[in-house]
């Protein structure tokens, strides 16, 4: 009679065992690579802003969205998640996808380093977040062209504003990026947080769209980085600890306190930023 072979139950734990050990070996690469492959495709999001910011202007006078009412628009119209909604049809690149759509409540206005903003709470029939309720990106608000009779615009001086498309020095301007709100005011002076935040809740305590706002940006999404594409439609990674170099607006101190030339040291970093590059 022919024996039938079978495993012993050693040889079973040893097979299980090694597996075990190819997978513990392996996992990191592939965590790597897969948040390598989340980041590739959150900067073709970004670029595909970029083009969709490009388009705007072309079709407005070389002009960025206005922001606020004034004119012929009303301030849904004005503002540039209406003032983009004809110029895509994926609503995916609405969202980087290292981040999650937590929507544990309405009115979730922020969002975090790895959850989206929103959504919002529905309102009258002029509801733009009907249409646009959640997101993983915000605007440079400075980036913006305000009526020419406003002397200010969500509060802060017009005459700062990056008007134009087409603009001196546009690739040092960030015009859209990883954020967890809709859109930011950033000041030289602004400081980072204390503490890394939580990855997916965001205080407005800790930072938001006019105060301290340059948290929002600040952000580990992308291995110590955040993805944006400037006002000329280039694309790259901005480390952390070089937010701060960027010409935000027009009036913005490249060399301000949180720059090297403004007298920062390592010791002025948060623990949690200090390992990363500038």
């Amino acid at each position: 009679m022919r024996r039938q072979h079978a495993f012993t139950l050693i040889e079973l734990l040893v097979v299980i065992a090694v597996i075990a050990l190819l997978l513990a070996i392996l996992m990191p690469s592939l965590q790597k690579a897969r948040k390598m492959a989340q980041s590739t495709v959150c900067q073709a999001n970004v670029k595909q802003w970029g083009l969709i910011f490009r388009f705007y202007a072309d079709d407005n006078e070389g002009k960025l969205p206005q922001s606020i009412a004034g004119g012929s628009l009303n301030s849904q119209q004005a503002y540039w998640p209406v003032a983009t909604l004809s110029y895509y049809q994926d609503e995916k690149i609405r969202i980087c996808p290292s981040t999650k759509i937590v929507r544990a409540r309405q009115n979730r206005s922020h969002g975090g380093t790895l959850a989206a903003w929103g959504p919002f709470d529905l309102g009258g029939p002029l509801d733009w977040w009907a249409d646009f309720d959640t997101g993983s990106y915000g605007i440079n608000e400075w980036c913006a062209c305000p009526p020419p009779t406003a002397d200010t615009y969500w509060g802060f001086p017009t005459k700062n504003a990056w008007r134009m498309m087409d603009t001196k020095g546009s690739n040092r301007i960030p015009l859209f990026m990883d954020c967890v709100y809709v859109d930011v005011y950033p000041l030289e002076n602004n400081a980072p947080l204390d503490f890394e935040p939580p990855p997916y809740q965001w205080s407005n305590g800790w930072g938001d769209w006019g105060s301290q706002a340059m948290r929002l940006v600040c952000i580990d999404r992308h291995g110590g980085a955040i993805n944006t594409v400037f006002l000329d439609a280039s694309v790259g990674k901005m480390p952390l600890r070089g937010l701060w170099k960027w010409k935000w607006h027009s009036n913005y101190n490249i060399n301000g306190p949180w720059t090297r030339a403004g007298g920062a040291e390592e010791s002025h970093w948060p623990e949690w930023m200090r390992n990363f590059r500038e």
